[in-house]
């Protein structure tokens, strides 16, 4: 009797340690889980936060380069178009976004030139590029062309993280946040022609270009 006594006793503290190995091993294990969860939620949600930055600065560019009907565009035109590209971050926030865009000439050589910024807008929270070569840039295949007029729109939109605080520290970001940014080169759509065989955009405030 002792002896089926003892036994059930041994098999019910091996139940108790078993079970207490998996509690263990579920708590180590939780962390990573709940890691591996927020941080593929957090990518996923960031990679889509990109491409939507992406189609911004293309909207932006495409509807710029088909001007207003004006010499010079308006600049209520611009806001108009800003505020219409904006769209397409929904449902992310746009009012951080900084948008410059910028109607630029290309050099008598346009293979591996920089071409030259003619006029240039920026959103209220951003800087407009200073007129005159653009030491930054390179004249974009495509647009190569001695004389071509193109429009490039620049924009950075600040990402906000749900989970992944730390990893935007880590890879740059403060205040939990990251910047996307996107630079899109685009041909004139409209607009006039001046000093050069191709159409060209000028943006409010700015002159067409010299050359």
């Amino acid at each position: 009797m002792d002896i089926v006594i003892g036994r059930d006793r041994v098999a019910s503290q091996l139940r108790d340690d078993a079970q207490g190995v998996a509690a263990i091993e579920f708590a180590l294990i939780l962390p990573i889980m709940l890691a591996l969860l927020f941080g593929t939620t957090e990518f996923g949600r960031a990679i889509d936060h990109y491409r939507r930055v992406t189609l911004l600065a293309r909207a932006v560019a495409d509807l710029t380069s088909q001007g207003d009907g004006q010499a010079t565009m308006a600049a209520a035109s611009l806001t108009d178009i800003v505020a219409a590209a904006k769209l397409v971050l929904t449902p992310y926030p746009s009012s951080g976004a900084t948008i410059v865009i910028s109607a630029l000439s290309v050099p008598a050589d346009g293979a591996g030139q920089q071409p030259r910024v003619c006029s240039s807008y920026a959103t209220s929270n951003g800087t407009a590029r200073t007129v005159g070569a653009a030491s930054d840039l390179k004249v974009p295949e495509g647009f190569q062309l001695a004389g071509m007029r193109y429009v490039l729109a620049e924009v950075s939109v600040p990402y906000p993280a749900i989970f992944g605080s730390s990893v935007m520290r880590l890879v740059g970001g403060a205040n939990n946040q990251f910047t996307f940014k996107a630079s899109v080169p685009w041909p004139v759509r409209a607009g006039q022609t001046y000093k050069s065989t191709y159409n060209e955009i000028v943006l409010p405030n700015g002159k067409a270009c010299t050359s």
